[in-house]
């Protein structure tokens, strides 16, 4: 069972009710918290006005997670109500956890902030030895772990003519002669190869090809993948059990199943596995127009909001000291934002004890991005003295109450009284040991549910419903 996700089964023979969706309020999962409706409220109006289909919030106050609620629906065509275990995609907050293993690494003594990245032909020098693909910067060598933590490399993707090299996969296989998409080691050849804008550590500009080469130092230096490095040393000292935090995988076919629909707003871009490992020279952008497990240490994670909430009362999201400890209490504020084509999303920490997450499975194609729109609500909400009195019961913790079932025959229907928020899901089973679905899930309103049983079962069945908040 994962931390914050709790469960009750209870063995049922039952038909569910397709859940009505017209209405332009999206479904919500997760236990309301009345003090704290206003963030229903925020939520609901960012997604109806920008019409968002899923959406989750998450926060923390002194170490309680007060709240968490779920949003919109978990498939394309927004039938099925988001999964109150929904993870998703977390684009640039990946960076933040990637730091914080850089600097276990430091503690360590297995590298340092001064540590050189790049060998100058020296094969005793540098943290990676890669051979460039071209002429190199001469002034790669003097590139450190601080700069890369800093956004100091000398990279900046801002300059006019200066794209995101680590998105210009379908070009470096062309180039190189490699298979699309080219391998992380690969794309560092060849980024290896182009001059740098700015001499290291003489200016600031935000840089993907940084923590794409912190990636690959942890990798590199302790021989582990990096989420198991991570897993071990970052996250579980700090609560986050294995399963709340993955690696994404590029295509839909292959993502987590708590995942929802990554939302690109339609049309078609072009596949970078194509033709090598795909027959499909187009796709949904989110879904092949990068390789997304390329992104491990920029933009690959997957997580649930209770990781990010628990990362946050740890470790400094943002700033000179990323993936350090969390400052001590304080006039403070810091923030990370993660932005894919499908994802938007926020990871906010407060020097009042208070932190939140947001995620949404939709960017804005212009304006404000929808992290930015949510960080300025939610921190008016607080600020303006709209919550009353502050919940203190920990919504991980919260018992799932048995409710009173009647059972009547001809036809056999189930009734039973719902609680608003919670997730039933109908299961169904021949042999009591494979469960499937065997219906749509529904989102308990207060009310009596009432399912029924398929007339006519060619077969004994069991059925049992998952109740889950």
């Amino acid at each position: 069972m994962t931390l914050g996700q709790k469960t009750l089964v209870l063995l049922l023979l039952i038909n569910p009710l397709l859940l009505d969706v017209s209405a332009q309020v999206r479904p919500a999962c997760g236990i309301p918290v009345p003090e704290l409706a206003s963030l229903d409220s925020a939520m609901q109006n960012i997604m109806q006005a920008n019409d968002i289909g899923a959406g989750v919030l998450a926060l923390m106050k002194d170490n309680q997670v007060v709240y968490r609620r779920a949003f919109g629906w978990q498939d394309k065509k927004r039938n099925l109500p988001l999964r109150p275990d929904c993870m998703m995609r977390i684009a640039s907050i990946t960076k933040p956890f990637t730091a914080a293993a850089i600097r276990h690494l430091i503690a360590s003594g297995l590298i340092s902030l001064e540590s050189q990245v790049f060998s100058d032909g020296d094969p005793t020098t540098g943290l990676l030895r890669y051979k460039a693909f071209g002429t190199r910067d001469a002034r790669l060598t003097d590139i450190t772990v601080e700069h890369l933590l800093k956004h100091k490399g000398g990279w900046d993707r801002d300059e006019p003519g200066i794209p995101d090299h680590t998105y210009q996969e379908k070009q470096i296989a062309n180039e190189m002669g490699v298979e699309s998409p080219p391998s992380r080691i690969n794309v560092v050849r060849w980024i290896m190869g182009k001059p740098l804008q700015f001499a290291p550590g003489t200016d600031t500009a935000y840089s993907n090809i940084g923590y794409l080469l912190l990636g690959l130092i942890v990798e590199e230096t302790t021989g582990q993948s990096l989420l198991d490095y991570l897993q071990t040393n970052v996250l579980d000292p700090i609560g986050i059990s294995a399963g709340q935090v993955f690696y994404g995988r590029s295509f839909k076919a292959d993502q987590d199943l708590r995942e929802p629909y990554y939302d690109a707003g339609g049309g078609l871009a072009a596949n970078v596995f194509f033709p090598a490992f795909s027959d499909e020279p187009f796709v949904e952008r989110p879904y092949g127009n990068w390789n997304h497990e390329a992104r491990i240490g920029q933009g690959a994670m997957v997580a649930n909001p209770y990781a990010i909430l628990s990362y946050l009362a740890a470790h400094q999201v943002n700033g000179s000291n990323i993936g350090g400890p969390r400052p001590s209490p304080g006039n403070w504020k810091w923030n990370h934002t993660g932005s894919l084509s499908g994802t938007n999303c926020l990871a906010r920490q407060r020097g009042d004890g208070i932190n939140y997450a947001v995620f949404f499975n939709k960017r804005p194609s212009s304006g404000n991005s929808y992290a930015l729109q949510m960080r300025l609500a939610i921190d008016d909400i607080i600020e303006s003295g709209a919550i009353l009195s502050w919940p203190t019961a920990d919504v991980r913790y919260q018992d799932i109450p048995i409710p009173e079932i009647r059972i009547h025959a001809d036809p056999t229907v189930l009734s039973f009284s719902s609680t608003t928020g919670r997730h039933y899901q109908l299961m169904q089973s021949n042999d009591l040991q494979e469960w499937t679905p065997a219906a749509e899930p529904r989102i308990g309103d207060d009310n009596e549910l009432n399912f029924r049983l398929p007339a006519n079962n060619a077969e004994l069945m069991y059925y049992r419903v998952e109740i889950t908040q």
